[in-house]
């Protein structure tokens, strides 16, 4: 990424790093301290008069004041890619394959971009997916049906043209407009290789005559209805889901215009084991993902479940599921009380407790009528052992 007059600050995911006075201006230290992203200590004698940074869970790109903050993923990238690939429904692509030399996030999103960039020059070249759409406006001939009640209210105008109500094939449809703005997106990043930059205006240029250009959210990229003539955007949305989900508002440093990306690894690692349970689950069980369950009290306060596995027929829930992304350590017993407490809130005698790393002495713990257990997968294992190790989620044993 060009760097200009930008000063970059490295840290680790989950890892402490201490800055002097000379390292980190005051501008900057109260930019961090506001972030919602990054923990800041001011110095004092219990840190040697020095910051002290972490982040919260976040990797990737920050802009901070006139720098820009690098947090560097303690998971390998290739189980990034390999988290992503489940998560966002993208293995028909392979994204990991042949990307063993990738070290960086900005390598995964320029892959990634350019993935999509490919994919939509292939569809163009092909035929953008097409489909009728409802127009009304004043014509100067008769076009489809004519709105006779329009026409006889505005009599008056004395206008020669009539008001039509008619159908038009067309490619300015919401499928293409998702591509348009994950490409839009995609432009603003600072990418570093040319081929990439130029495959991306490329796609853009191609989409830019048929489509309009408007704003996309992530959620625009999910829950679509697809057919035989479309199926193949089902994944080209799930590339655009990740650019749009992962990218921030556009933010001027010095004389340059960043748009800052980054990873909730936390959230990469819930939606990564919730894809792969739904993709497994028997036919007798479904899963709720980011259930809320609303507490009975004198308050608006409610729980945030990550998943709960329910019985398909009768919709009874069987037992609730809490992701924890922790690189390394052992269970804390605060950790335990809260998916008792969502256990105890649904009604359900089984919890569990999942991390993203082996655990050497799991824990099975009986609370009440409640019995807790933890898993720990390594997220550097081959696909089949990590579904081995989730296997006792949906009550299997291994």
């Amino acid at each position: 990424m060009p760097s200009g007059a930008m000063t970059h600050i490295e840290l680790d995911e989950e890892t402490d790093v201490f800055l002097t006075k000379t390292q980190l201006s005051e501008a900057q230290a109260l930019s961090l301290y506001k972030h919602p992203h990054f923990d800041l200590e001011w110095p004092n004698p219990g840190n040697d008069f020095q910051y002290k940074l972490r982040s919260k869970g976040w990797v990737g790109h920050f802009p901070v004041s006139d720098s820009v903050i690098v947090v560097k993923p303690k998971v390998p990238v290739a189980s990034i890619f390999r988290m992503l690939e489940v998560a966002y429904k993208l293995k028909s692509f392979k994204i990991g394959e042949g990307e063993t030399a990738v070290q960086s996030l900005d390598e995964v999103y320029q892959h990634i971009a350019s993935i999509l960039a490919q994919r939509v020059n292939d569809r163009w070249r092909k035929g953008l997916y097409r489909t009728y759409v409802v127009r009304s406006e004043d014509l100067e001939w008769v076009r489809g049906r004519i709105d006779i009640r329009h026409n006889i209210r505005n009599v008056v105008a004395a206008s020669p043209r009539l008001h039509c109500h008619y159908e038009e094939l067309t490619a300015d449809v919401e499928e293409n407009a998702v591509l348009l703005w994950a490409l839009h997106v995609a432009s603003r990043l600072h990418l570093s290789r040319e081929e990439v930059r130029q495959q991306i205006r490329r796609a853009y240029r191609n989409l830019a005559g048929d489509v309009t250009l408007q704003p996309k959210t992530a959620h625009d990229c999910v829950g679509r209805l697809y057919n035989r003539l479309n199926d193949d955007y089902k994944p080209m949305h799930g590339l655009c889901r990740f650019l749009i989900e992962h990218t921030g508002p556009s933010i001027d440093i010095g004389s340059q215009q960043f748009l800052p990306f980054s990873i909730d690894m936390a959230q990469l690692f819930e939606a990564f084991v919730a894809e792969f349970l739904a993709q497994k689950l028997p036919q007798n069980l479904k899963i709720d993902i980011q259930y809320h369950a609303r507490l009975t009290a004198n308050a608006d306060l409610s729980f945030r479940i990550d998943l709960v596995v329910r019985d398909r027929m009768s919709g009874e829930p069987l037992s609730v599921i809490d992701t924890k992304y922790k690189i390394s350590g052992q269970p804390a017993e605060s950790d335990i009380q809260q998916v008792v407490a969502y256990a105890v809130e649904l009604g359900v005698s089984r919890a569990y407790l999942v991390y993203p790393f082996e655990i050497k002495h799991p824990i099975e713990a009986k609370v009440g009528g409640i019995r807790v257990s933890t898993l720990g997968i390594d997220l550097r294992s081959p696909l089949a052992q990590i579904w081995s190790a989730l296997l006792p989620l949906i009550g299997v044993q291994q």
